[in-house]
């Protein structure tokens, strides 16, 4: 029986230009010959660089490469249709397919919302100060150019427990933001480093919001139709509650 042999296809510097699909492609009987069983792919959905985007600043997990969002249709690594070539040919040749997802965090929202914060102590994310601080912060997600396909889920402050910046008074830090399901504080099951390390960057998702966990479901679903994968590799699991 063949040992499984997982190869990861991409790294934090490959170039710009829509060329990895493609290589995938190229590449994939070679792969097979060599006796890689399975290719770990870089996140395939569009970031807040867009065309730059290494892909772990998770934008809209719907955009493939499919939709002219945050300046470009095609994501780093090429557009929809060159990354389903690429699993395609992968399978053919019996290797399988690893997605790399990025479910902790979103960044590049669409709409400013009015906020309540907490101010926390980056050092010991267990300190969370009393003082509530009314702002501005960017976590609203509508995707206007997607328009609704794939998912008409809209992304908004009750979505997040926390983010790295705010406006009016602007400022940067870690800030828990107030809303129905962060009475608690943080999640807990998560690692302890910084006493809670639930926050990490960007808007953090907060799975206590039943609507936010369905949709990431939901979502899960839709990519292994779109794009029939072997499994995924989740990015910041120690702050994902368990």
């Amino acid at each position: 029986m063949q040992n499984p042999t997982l190869l990861q296809f991409f790294h934090w510097y490959y170039p710009d230009g829509g060329k990895l699909w493609p290589e995938i492609t190229d590449r994939a009987a070679w792969l097979s010959e060599i006796g890689i069983t399975m290719a770990w792919l870089p996140p395939s959905y569009k970031g807040e660089s867009g065309g730059y985007s290494v892909g772990y600043d998770s934008y809209d997990l719907f955009d493939l490469g499919e939709f002219d969002q945050k300046g470009s249709v095609a994501t780093k690594y090429s557009d929809k249709q060159q990354l389903l070539a690429a699993v395609e040919a992968l399978r053919s040749h019996n290797v399988g397919v690893v997605l790399d997802v990025v479910l902790n965090h979103k960044m590049g929202a669409d709409e400013k919302e009015q906020i309540s914060i907490n101010r926390v102590n980056p050092d010991n994310r267990d300190e969370i100060y009393d003082e509530v601080v009314e702002c501005e912060a960017w976590t609203k997600s509508t995707f206007p150019v997607r328009a609704g396909e794939y998912s008409k889920f809209v992304w908004d402050h009750k979505c997040f427990s926390g983010v790295d910046h705010i406006e009016n008074p602007d400022e940067n830090g870690v800030f828990k933001i107030i809303n129905d399901y962060t009475a608690e504080g943080w999640n807990d099951q998560v690692d302890n480093e910084l006493g809670n390390f639930d926050y990490l960057m960007g808007a953090n998702i907060d799975f206590r919001n039943n609507a936010v966990s369905e949709d990431l479901k939901y979502w899960a679903r839709w990519v292994m139709e779109q794009v029939p994968c072997t499994g995924f590799r989740l990015d910041a699991v120690k702050h994902i509650p368990a």
